[in-house]
């Protein structure tokens, strides 16, 4: 079943209980169901305490993961409704085969690509990435199905340097993994996301992308058509752009859309 790997990040109106003076009205909470992208992990449980506080009998439920893994989930018939993903084309794909809505799609913040290493590393660019020793191993996101990879390589290539790295490349199925092999010092150096190291031990940010040859990541979200509360989902990217939200998102170090 699809709730079985959902990892739940809830909000509950406590205040509806009060009034009922039982905890079988519970069900009458709407409950929605967010993809999001692992490198949201951190932000996402803030934005939905911040959303709390403002809309009462809603339980919002996060299931993270790579942006493409759950691109697929959603296409499948996963019981979601909405997505957060780190990129537009997992996103842009759901709304061309009619299982995202359109006029809900929406670009909510920014990022930004580093390049790290377990701390000690030696000192890396991405403009002289291609002289990582040979036998050294380079972590990236599968471009394949992975956002924060897609923009690696995008980078990687705009700067020459791609082809010479092929033979010292080892992919993640998420950020989180990617962030996870440098931590353990199984890679010279990973490139993820700026956000994700902000309060992370045992890693050293080396560079960070900048220039013309550097992407600008993205984070779009969009109301999915397999759910059954649009209106609420709506209402819950609103709050994310909203003043409220972004001042979540800036703390955490995204940048604005």
């Amino acid at each position: 079943m699809w709730g079985r790997s959902f990892t739940r990040t809830s909000v509950l109106s406590l205040a509806i209980l009060a009034a009922t003076g039982c905890g079988s009205q519970a069900a009458s909470e709407t409950e929605l169901t967010f993809a999001v992208a692992s490198s949201l992990r951190n932000v996402m449980p803030e934005l939905i305490q911040g959303y709390a506080g403002q809309q009462s009998g809603v339980e919002i439920i996060a299931t993270y993961g790579g942006s493409g893994t759950l691109r697929q989930q959603v296409a499948a018939g996963a019981p979601i409704d909405a997505v957060i993903f780190a990129g537009a084309p997992p996103v842009d794909q759901l709304v061309k085969t009619g299982h995202a809505d359109g006029d809900s799609r929406r670009v909510v913040a920014t990022n930004a690509l580093v390049l790290i290493g377990p701390s000690g590393a030696t000192p890396q660019r991405f403009e002289s990435i291609e002289r990582v020793p040979a036998g050294e191993k380079i972590a990236l996101g599968d471009p394949a199905s992975v956002p924060v990879g897609t923009y690696a390589r995008e980078a990687l290539r705009a700067l020459g340097k791609w082809e010479a790295i092929q033979d010292q490349l080892v992919f993640g199925g998420n950020v989180a993994i990617v962030l996870a092999y440098a931590r353990r010092g199984e890679v010279a150096a990973a490139v993820v996301y700026k956000t994700d190291t902000i309060g992370v031990k045992g890693i050293v940010v080396l560079d960070e992308a900048r220039g013309d040859w550097a992407p600008r990541p993205l984070v779009v979200a969009a109301v999915t058509s397999n759910g059954s509360a649009g209106i609420r989902a709506n209402a819950f990217l609103d709050f994310i752009g909203s003043a409220a939200g972004r001042e979540i998102l800036t703390q955490h170090g995204f940048g604005r859309p």
